[in-house]
This record gives C-alpha cells, structure tokens and sequence, in this order.
C-alpha cells in the first residue's frame, strides 16, 4: 500500500510536467514572432538602404541591389559580406525610371519613381514539434526619383 506522501509526490510531477509543456509552448510562440519581426524590420531597413542610394544613383541597377545586401555599392569587391543571413541580390527587384516590362509601381507614377522589392526571404520556426519553413511576404519601398532624365 502506497502511503498518501508518495502519490503527492507522483501528483506534482505530473503537473509540473503539464505546466512546462504549456510554458515552452508560449516561450517558442515568443521566440518565432520575435524571430518574424526582427527580420521583417531587417528587411525593411534594406530595402530602404538601397531606396535611399537609388533615388541619387538611378543608373546603377546592381549599385542599388548591392546596397541591399551589403550597404555597399561594389558589393563584395570590397570584402563586405551580407547584413542580414541568407539574403542575396537575387531577392532584389528593382524599377527604375523608363522601365515598363515587370515593374508595377505602387503610386502609379512609374515615370519617376524609383522601387526596390525583396521578396522570396526564407524564414524557419522554431517549434520542434510542427517546425515550418515559409517565406517572408514581399516588402515593396517606392519614392521620387532625383534623376533629371529617364533611363532606356
């Protein structure tokens, strides 16, 4: 016969094994929201980076792309590496004044607008039971370009 201290003993192993299953669920949940915004915004920095060197290099495509991924112009001719982990420059889209074919300007004004798109950024969860790999929603950045003429 079992004594009433021992079947307390079971009894709080078993809820404090419920309570930690229910803790790190939340703490996992915290860990991939906090994960999706910190890239988001790092994202969002980027393209906005190379928004702002685009407005005043309009003819340097590739200038701008580099930019986004490493806030630098020449890109790695220079030993710069990338600022955010697995971003490259072909996620970067960029539309410049003149251009027509695949360019959708979110203003309507494509005439003279610069817009730089990262899209297709791959993001992983942290959960170990339903782990999940998506990719990031497109982040789109337009603004009046400073160019004094178009480019052909």
């Amino acid at each position: 016969m079992q004594s009433r201290r021992s079947r307390q003993k079971g009894q709080a192993f078993v809820e404090a094994g419920l309570i930690l299953f229910i803790f790190l669920t939340f703490l996992i949940g915290t860990l991939d929201f906090g994960q999706y915004l910190y890239f988001h915004q790092s994202l969002s920095e980027r393209a906005r980076a190379a928004l702002r060197y685009g407005i005043t290099n309009v003819a340097d495509r590739t200038g701008i792309k580099n930019m986004a991924v490493y806030n630098d112009p020449a890109g790695t001719a220079n030993g710069a590496t990338a600022l955010v982990p697995s971003l490259t420059t072909a996620m970067i889209a960029v539309c410049l004044p003149g251009d027509n074919a695949g360019c959708s300007d979110p203003a309507g004004t494509s005439e003279s607008r610069v817009t730089v798109t990262i899209s297709g950024y791959p993001m992983v969860t942290f959960n170990l039971l339903f782990p999940r790999e998506f990719t990031n929603k497109p982040i789109a950045v337009s603004a009046p370009s400073e160019a004094v003429s178009t480019i052909n």
